[in-house]
């Protein structure tokens, strides 16, 4: 993988990269994290805390790239872009928008005021990276059209013959000298911009044409009539001389035209049937491009639908009974596959560990990871699972404290797992006889607990996300169930989901849920949140992955983890 990053970033820079990023976001931790990600690519990163800081920065120098949060505080993302744009500027940045919002008038409002892109939060490093190189290759297009209108203007000014150019709405782009040496007369008006309409009648006017005395606006509608219908006329000027007249429509729908003598005629349109060939076998090249580019797209979309079953196999037991416990589970991917995982293992005759597990980013390479995260909470294997340890006078399996377990897997995944994505968990032992929980929150949602009479907790207080900072720091949580109490552990995908509007569920929602659905039990329960879910979001498919572990807790003397 690292190979191919390298290689990735080197194809990039020879087509002049950006090397100067401005990160703007009131966050100081999603500055971390983007810098992070940024400094490893090889960029240059500067910081703004606000839109006003980061306008205050670049009134007094220019960045390549522009990463915005689009809601914060006072100045915000749209009114920063808006701003900037109208900053005189030698060289073009490219702006993108970090946003939740994905509604298409959120999206044309940020393209109005001149954002080249936008990236949904939470941001994957590989979109993020895949999002500044399409930026990179956009700039390196914008300098070859640049370079190409120089080398077009260097061309057409080195021609024997008068070269015009008219855009779309008929206004002047380019004359070289020969035309304007050509049309002297009307020399004052061929200026860029100017209607053909407007020059034409200029000439009149000095009588540049002998043909229209007389008859100025007949030949003006005459002339318009020829100009738009791509043919050949003769035009004779003031001085006596003719000139062959050769017009054609750009893919723009623009206009170019020459004016070239009779003897010349034959190989301007030699060189028009080169390029029409030429364009011919582009089209062909193109179709067939595509017709290839099909059948890649759909493979992928099957190995993707393989690779939902395989995620969803990876669960193949949704509900277990402990004695009169229960836990369920739930899992419900946005896309083909993602990066949520839940499940639960033995520890001991009494107790059970409960894990929910929420990867950053969606797709194969989220999926993955999540998997092989939850390979080491192994409940096959008890001297595999990264949450147990043996110990050494009585030779059996003991658990670690939950704190060392999220320890762990962040030492793992900064020194032995070649990724530069992070993740979320919350990991909770539960002794099912005394009803006593441990657990370990580490940046992921807080975990509810309802107790039996309808009372909500949320539990915890945030702790740092894993695979981010070397040798972070986490917390053991204890508390302890009683007959009838339930603990959820659930990921971001339950709080943050949106309604059309972009208002979250939030933990309000979930309270509102837990309380209207106290009387449903295990896969009931979470069938009728996902239903809540639905609702609140208006569609079935949700923009992020929804998981979430529900233990129902009923205390017996002779409580065993020993499932059903």
């Amino acid at each position: 993988m690292a190979q191919e990053q390298q290689t990735d970033m080197a194809v990039t820079r020879d087509a002049a990269p950006m090397r100067q990023v401005l990160i703007v976001d009131d966050s100081r931790a999603q500055r971390l994290i983007f810098a992070r990600h940024l400094r490893q690519w090889g960029y240059e990163i500067h910081e703004a805390a606000s839109g006003r800081e980061a306008l205050e920065i670049c009134r007094s120098r220019e960045f390549d790239l522009i990463l915005s949060d689009w809601i914060m505080p006072g100045m915000d993302g749209l009114d920063l872009c808006k701003a900037l744009r109208a900053l005189p500027r030698e060289n073009y940045s490219y702006f993108i928008l970090l946003t939740s919002k994905n509604e298409k008038d959120a999206v044309a409002e940020g393209l109005n005021v001149g954002a080249d892109d936008f990236l949904s939060k939470p941001v994957a490093p590989s979109e993020l990276r895949a999002r500044i190189n399409a930026g990179e290759r956009l700039l390196a297009k914008e300098r070859e059209v640049r370079k190409a209108r120089a080398q077009l203007e260097a061309a057409v000014e080195a021609l024997d013959d008068g070269f015009i150019y008219y855009d779309a709405d008929d206004r002047l782009v380019l004359a070289n000298s020969r035309y304007r040496e050509l049309y002297a007369l009307s020399g004052p008006a061929l200026v860029e911009g100017a209607r053909h309409e407007d020059i034409l009648r200029y000439g009149i006017a000095r009588g540049q044409y002998p043909a229209a005395t007389g008859r100025e606006e007949d030949w003006l509608r005459e002339r318009l009539i020829a100009h738009r219908a791509q043919g050949r006329t003769r035009q004779q000027l003031a001085d006596g001389r003719v000139l062959q007249i050769v017009e054609r429509e750009t893919a723009d729908g623009g206009r170019v035209s020459l004016r070239v003598d009779v003897t010349a005629l034959h190989a301007a349109r030699e060189k028009a049937r080169e390029a029409e060939a030429r364009a011919v076998q582009h089209n062909e090249e193109l179709r067939a491009a595509l017709t290839e580019l099909q059948k890649l797209y759909d493979a992928v979309d099957r190995d993707l639908l393989e690779a939902r079953r395989l995620q969803q196999s990876l669960l193949r037991k949704r509900h277990h009974a402990y004695d009169g416990t229960q836990l369920s589970l739930l899992l419900q991917s946005s896309g083909h596959v993602g990066g949520d995982m839940v499940g639960a293992f033995t520890i001991s005759d009494t107790r059970i560990g409960v894990y929910s597990i929420d990867v950053s980013g969606h797709g194969v390479a989220a999926a993955m990871l999540g998997a092989r995260i939850a390979g080491l909470f192994s409940g096959a294997d008890k001297s595999q699972n990264i949450a147990l340890t043996l110990d050494p006078r009585t030779g059996e399996s003991a658990p670690l404290p939950p704190h060392t377990v999220a320890s762990k897997i962040n030492d793992l995944m900064l020194d032995e797992f070649e990724t530069e994505t992070y993740l979320t968990i919350a990991y909770a032992d539960c002794d099912l006889q005394s009803g006593k929980v441990k657990l370990v929150q580490a940046g992921h949602p807080h975990p509810a607990l309802q107790r039996s009479d309808g009372k909500i907790e949320f539990l915890g207080e945030g702790g740092l996300p894993i695979g981010l900072i070397p040798h972070a720091e986490y917390m053991t949580i204890e508390t302890h169930l009683n007959p009838g109490d339930r603990l959820f552990l659930y990921t971001d995908g339950v709080t943050e989901c949106e309604t059309p509007k972009g208002e979250e569920y939030g933990e309000t929602g979930l309270t509102l849920a837990l309380r209207k659905h106290k009387d449903s039990e295990g896969a009931a329960f979470l069938d009728a949140l996902k239903w809540e879910l639905t609702a609140w979001a208006g569609k079935e498919d949700f923009d992020d992955d929804v998981s979430g572990v529900l233990l129902e807790y009923a205390h017996s003397p002779n409580t065993s983890a020993a499932q059903d």
